[in-house]
């Protein structure tokens, strides 16, 4: 059994999660961020949030055609994907 779990703890799971939360740091480069986003999308993640925190910005994807940017006066919502989830963005970056 023990041998069984280090197996697949070793190795990535086979689905896609529904939320993809990526917190962007100086080091990242739009081209690598945009590239992330764009596998998650097509691996089948449903809702990603890109959080910029030097520019107090959310950006939101649901697709690369549904994409909404949020500042600190927006909320979060987790919406279909989770439901009853909202988050004011001013809470997060204060």
């Amino acid at each position: 059994m023990m041998e069984r779990v280090e197996e697949e703890q070793a190795g990535f799971w086979a689905v896609a999660p529904d939320l993809v939360a990526e917190v962007v740091s100086p080091n990242d480069t739009a081209q690598d961020v945009q590239a992330k986003v764009v596998e998650w999308l097509a691996a089948g993640v449903r809702l990603v949030w890109v959080v910029y925190p030097d520019e107090r910005m959310v950006t939101e994807y649901r697709s690369l055609s549904q994409v909404r940017v949020l500042t600190a006066r927006d909320s979060l919502d987790g919406s279909d994907v989770v439901p009853g989830f909202t988050c004011p963005l001013s809470d997060l970056f204060d």
